[in-house]
């Protein structure tokens, strides 16, 4: 990471803890994070996760549901961007199937992280009728021991919220 790179992330950094970011702002460190390789750039997307967990903002919440939905699965930045929802406290349950898809078609680390998101879900909707219909659907055959347990704890908490 070049010294003018590093210099613009602390300015934004900055701004993000003075509050004064704009969805704009957002919109530009997703767009830059998507196109890094994390084995190449770990320092600049170890920032740029850093300055998204200030983000707080309602706007917030959309860019990081399309950039999440663009980037692959086998992507290690994907987990850390799961990780950003968790922390911001934003209410994502609109977005359960993403979560969901993050957590039976991701890797474990990305299983992780979605799971962690499923089990902070409190509302009961069709959504979560329909998550649980497509976690049933799930060959369990085809995953590890500790990914089978991490979406059979989602299923379980889906169907007693579903059940409530």
């Amino acid at each position: 990471m070049n010294d003018t790179t590093l210099s613009a992330i602390d300015t934004l950094v900055a701004s993000f803890e003075k509050n004064n970011y704009t969805e704009k702002h957002v919109l530009s460190l997703l767009n830059y994070l998507s196109e890094l390789k994390e084995q190449e750039d770990k320092q600049t997307v170890k920032a740029i996760i850093k300055v998204l967990g200030f983000c707080t903002k309602d706007f917030v919440r959309e860019p990081i549901i399309t950039t999440l939905n663009k980037i692959e699965s086998s992507n290690p930045v994907k987990a850390q961007l799961l990780s950003v929802c968790w922390e911001s406290g934003l209410d994502y349950s609109n977005h359960l199937d993403v979560f969901v898809d993050a957590l039976i078609n991701g890797n474990e680390i990305i299983a992780i992280e979605a799971y962690t998101m499923i089990m902070e879900f409190t509302n009961n909707s069709e959504k979560v009728k329909k998550a649980i219909e497509e976690i049933n659907k799930t060959n369990q055959a085809n995953y590890s021991p500790a990914h089978r347990i991490l979406i059979n704890d989602s299923l379980q908490h889906l169907i007693q919220l579903h059940n409530s």
